[in-house]
């Protein structure tokens, strides 16, 4: 079977762990403040050279410049191999060479989802500051090759922090390519009626995605929170029995 082509697809985010209280004064905006998975996104203003890879922390840190915004830096996500119902801050260090590393819950063909809230947090600046995110995508050697998944800017202005749904940059809508003898069929990078179609999924459920990482940079701010509700989204058809 030749596998994925992804249409429509965008990503963002940075992050760190730990199931989370709803804290106080921000959960008004986001529809349910119940149970949820909590990344936080530390600036830090000397870079950490401590080695975190494996140790399950609860927090990523991002490393700040001479003024005090976030040196670019790279978060990388992918699906977890140990364990695929978890989710995992697996290296907290994005300060160094490797970046920070996120390990990610899926299932195969699955409709789990997890609707996505971002939270700028911190102390906001005259006129505001924010972060920007740009995401990329790798697919093994039998999908089209890397896409860019475009940028995503959250702001912390004045006032009251305000949560941002950010839950379609993690689905996807395309289709995979399946090797057919079928009449219409068989066709490389065409859509045809023998291959599996896959809209407003989770994009760890697709089985040839390796992994995401984000390109990270902020002005001025120095802490984001994400959250992560578990539901359910997307539709499938012509899976593999």
């Amino acid at each position: 079977m030749k596998k994925v082509l992804i249409v429509t697809m965008a990503l963002v985010m940075s992050l760190s762990a730990g199931i989370g209280v709803v804290q106080a004064g921000i959960g008004s905006d986001i529809p349910d403040n119940g149970k949820h998975y909590n990344l936080q996104i530390i600036g830090v203003p000397h870079d950490k050279t401590a080695d975190m890879e494996g140790s399950n922390g609860h927090t990523i840190f991002v490393p700040l410049d001479a003024d005090g915004n976030m040196e670019p830096c790279t978060i990388k996500m992918v699906r977890n191999p140990d364990d695929p119902n978890q989710f995992r801050v697996f290296d907290r260090n994005a300060c160094d060479e490797d970046g920070a590393l996120v390990y990610v819950p899926w299932e195969d063909y699955s409709t789990l989802s997890y609707n996505v809230y971002a939270i700028p947090l911190g102390k906001p600046m005259e006129e505001g500051v924010f972060c920007r995110v740009k995401g990329n995508v790798y697919f093994d050697a039998t999908t089209t090759g890397d896409l860019d998944l475009g940028e995503f800017d959250l702001r912390r202005d004045r006032g009251k922090p305000s949560p941002q749904d950010i839950s379609d940059i993690f689905r996807a809508t395309g289709w995979i390519d399946v090797e057919s003898a079928e009449p219409g069929c068989g066709l490389a990078g065409v859509q045809d009626p023998c291959d599996i179609t896959f809209r407003n999924v989770w994009v760890f459920n697709i089985p040839t995605l390796l992994s995401y990482y984000w390109e990270y940079d902020a002005n001025g701010l120095r802490h984001m929170q994400v959250r992560f509700y578990e539901t359910t989204s997307g539709e499938w058809t012509n899976l593999p029995e």
